[in-house]
């Protein structure tokens, strides 16, 4: 047995009024199927299939990854693999932090032996089979901010209904040392 994987960055509920906010141009665009919102998160690093004995390895190697609390911005959208004929629909972003803690699990994970990927901020938000009416929606500007205090270990099963996860462990940032009490 095998399961689908991929580590992520599971949004704030703080977040979630601006992102639906974001994405009320892709309710009524033609071609575009918004996702769940609990399905929202940024993907820091897609696994694949992992057989079910290494699973317990995966998990391991990622509890070794030390990071500090980051701050990322959610702005802009696009589409991949373009604007014009789009599959994935989402909205960007930029953390420095983000980028990091990619770099750290594609290092702790290097025993899988996955294809090297280069990693873009993005909040995947809505499907789309090749044809959508995205116009309204690629003028999005700022959508907010958000602290990140921890990771997750994410299943993915796949369904004709589109794809249900489930957090199979979260990782915890580490407290940052010597804080001034204002």
């Amino acid at each position: 047995m095998v399961m689908r994987l991929f580590v992520a960055i599971l949004l704030p509920e703080a977040i979630l009024p601006a992102v639906e906010e974001a994405c009320a141009p892709l309710r009524t665009a033609e071609g575009a199927r918004l996702l769940p919102r609990q399905n929202w998160h940024i993907t820091l690093r897609f696994i694949g299939e992992v057989p079910n004995d290494k699973v317990e390895k995966v998990k391991t190697a990622l509890a070794g990854v030390k990071f500090l609390p980051f701050g990322v911005s959610l702005f802009g959208a696009g589409a991949f693999p373009s604007a014009k004929t789009p599959r994935a629909i989402w909205i960007g972003g930029e953390s420095e932090g983000a980028e990091e803690l990619a770099a750290k699990i594609d290092s702790a994970l290097s025993f899988l032996s996955l294809p090297k990927e280069k990693f873009k901020l993005h909040l995947t938000v809505a499907r789309s089979k090749g044809r959508a009416e995205l116009s309204g929606f690629l003028k999005t500007g700022q959508v907010g901010s958000f602290e990140v205090r921890s990771f997750a270990l994410v299943k993915s099963t796949l369904a004709p209904s589109g794809a249900a996860y489930e957090v199979l462990k979260e990782f915890q940032a580490e407290e940052m040392e010597g804080k001034a009490d204002g």
